[in-house]
């Protein structure tokens, strides 16, 4: 096993070795709360950091990249300097998801599934995040936020300033 990484940090091996101690038993346990860390750290998934993790866990890097590849709130590549996941399941449907996109689209300059031209914003439908009492319920970076309680372009630019 390497001792030095340059993906895991010292920091992110601590944070899974108390996961660990959670999860003893199987390595595979480890690996949703490890890519936490990395995206936490880095703002994506880099894919060497993908074979450190393997490497770490001893399993197969086709565990940790399946893993990557098939839930959204992982990604390879940095969009942006901020990441929006707006929630489009039923709830937030219901709770007008798209009158709320319109209004981000307006006020970033980013339309959904694209970057900002200045790189400042990304827009990301997506299927949920678990928040349906808040529909419609939207992601910056890691924050949550209660779609309904946003009236006008000024509450939504009030939120979105926080993060220029």
């Amino acid at each position: 096993m390497k001792t030095e990484y340059q993906f895991l940090t010292p920091d992110i091996i601590d944070k899974i070795e108390e996961y660990r101690k959670e999860f003893p038993y199987y390595p595979q346990q480890l690996i949703i709360p490890a890519l936490h860390e990395i995206l936490y750290k880095y703002r994506d998934i880099p894919e060497d950091a993908i074979f450190e993790l393997a490497d770490y866990l001893k399993v197969h890097p086709s565990e940790v990249e399946g893993i990557v590849s098939f839930y959204d709130m992982f990604r390879h590549k940095k969009n942006a300097k901020n990441h929006i996941r707006i929630c489009r399941n039923l709830p937030c449907h219901l709770g007008k998801y798209k009158n709320l996109l319109k209004m981000i689209e307006k006020l970033t300059g980013a339309k959904a599934g694209k970057s900002s031209e200045d790189g400042k914003w990304y827009i990301e439908l997506v299927e949920c995040i678990g928040s349906c009492s808040l529909a419609p319920a939207f992601l910056i970076n890691d924050d949550l936020y209660d779609g309904s309680q946003i009236k006008n372009e000024e509450d939504l630019k009030n939120i979105l300033h926080k993060y220029t």
